[in-house]
């Protein structure tokens, strides 16, 4: 992915590579400035109010017999107490906990799946299964979500997994050197503490902490849902209205939106006994907005989403790393854009040279209209296969209303994306990627360099 000596060679590297796919593309797209029409399935949902007062956003697609319902709960890391790192998992984990053998046998055979998701805002709890054994699954969900059985045993079992998927998050380099990012940025509170806990913190936890947690952030009117279902909204909604009408009464607590601070010390290294190397740098994205999102979403395409982006050269051209790459994280304060390589550990000194001299040219240049205009294509796109599959279609609509982005469904988010002038992402870009509130990440074997 780099090394110098094809630089030479009359490949088309960096605008000109763009520029080059770019005349590929438009043999292709018709009208890029234009945006692509949107499948129905991925347009605008309905939104309900249930009778249970709680708001659902519907959405109806067919392409398969599957039906996922989200359920959004107020509060994710920014709810967690100092010092008590790994609550909101712990809680959220407790509420899926299958009471009984019987009760796990009903679930496989429906072949129903539970899962959840702590993100910065909100924990989101999923159900998905068979559309014809939604009533069933969603009754035996919601019998245990609702009410759940807080013991010290069952503590105890989640915290041994607790410390499992931490020790797997150490051993990921990408994984690691992004919770270290943000526990650098937040101070290691909040938005920058353990998803997962540290040992001192999960030792911190007690029975009293679990069900106060509950009792604060998994309220009627704190809850909603997002529901992506080939069936027929008349068939969904009073299922959710009957099985989910037992969350204690309250409205959803106040958590104020998370601040960062950029560190005195702008490096963190964790060296590890790995072969390779993940280096990056993160950078601070404002509080979420409609306009924001629209142009971090082209500014993370423009880094570091597949071959043309701006990172794209140092893994096919100078062959200084094996994968590239951006991501943002988007939260009610602030947020976190990640530009990434990873490589091998004798190389992470020239691949911090190098990545951070592309992050310098596009902070100083900007882009090109013509370059925006391909940007744009490539980020619909993008954004388009995130709505391919149920579940992260659903998750991505109700995440959307925790920030309170100002889109009614997919076709807002494209419309914004479509605004975005040259002027406007080359501000977002000068204030984004300031080099003196950035944050280097680099994570590798010992022997570096």
């Amino acid at each position: 992915m780099k090394n110098g000596s094809r630089a030479r060679t009359g490949r088309p590297r960096g605008p000109a590579m763009l520029m080059s796919l770019a005349a590929l593309l438009s043999m292709f797209l018709a009208g890029p400035a234009k945006v692509p029409a949107v499948p129905p399935e991925a347009g605008r949902p309905e939104r309900i109010v249930l009778a249970t007062g709680q708001e659902c956003f519907y959405q109806k697609d067919t392409a398969s017999s599957i039906t996922v319902v989200e359920i959004f709960i107020p509060g994710g890391k920014n709810a967690v107490p100092p010092g008590k790192d790994g609550l909101a998992y712990l809680a959220a984990r407790i509420a899926l906990e299958i009471p009984d053998f019987t009760v796990a046998q009903d679930i496989m055979a429906q072949a129903t799946r539970m899962r959840l998701a702590v993100l910065e805002d909100c924990t989101v709890l999923s159900v998905e299964c068979l559309s014809d054994n939604l009533e069933a699954a969603l009754r035996v969900a919601s019998e245990i979500i609702q009410d759940p059985l807080v013991t010290g045993l069952r503590i105890d079992n989640i915290k041994r997994g607790m410390e499992l998927y931490a020790r797997a998050g150490e051993d990921d380099a990408g994984d690691a050197g992004h919770a270290a990012a943000l526990g650098a940025f937040f101070r290691g509170q909040g938005y920058g503490s353990s998803t997962y806990g540290t040992e001192a913190s999960r030792k911190a936890i007690e029975k009293r902490d679990v069900s106060a947690f509950f009792g604060r952030q998994f309220t009627r009117n704190g809850i909603f849902y997002s529901v992506c279902s080939d069936l027929e909204r008349s068939r969904v909604q009073p299922l959710l209205e009957r099985y989910f009408s037992k969350f204690p009464p309250g409205d959803a607590p106040s958590l104020p939106a998370a601040t960062a601070v950029v560190p005195a010390d702008r490096r963190v290294t964790l060296e590890r006994d790995f072969k390779q190397a993940y280096v990056a740098r993160a950078f601070l994205l404002p509080p979420a907005s409609g306009p924001a999102y629209a142009k971090g979403c082209l500014l993370e395409v423009l880094l570091g989403v597949g071959p043309g982006s701006r990172l794209w050269g140092l893994r096919a051209a100078e062959r200084l790393a094996y994968n590239v790459g951006a991501r943002s994280t988007w939260a009610r304060g602030n947020g976190l854009l990640e530009a990434y390589l990873e490589t091998e550990n004798a190389k992470r000194g020239q691949a911090v040279t190098a990545l951070d001299a592309v992050l310098t040219s596009l902070h100083d240049k900007g882009v090109t209209d013509d370059e925006l205009r391909l940007t744009k294509s490539l980020a619909r796109g993008h954004l388009l296969r995130a709505f391919e599959a149920k579940k992260p279609k659903a998750q991505v609509l109700g995440h959307w209303r925790v920030l309170g982005l100002e889109f009614d469904g997919l076709p807002d988010a494209l419309e914004g994306i479509e605004a975005v002038t040259a002027a406007e992402l080359n501000a977002f870009i000068a204030e984004v990627l300031d080099p003196e509130r950035s944050l280097l990440v680099v994570v590798g074997g010992r022997d570096g360099r």
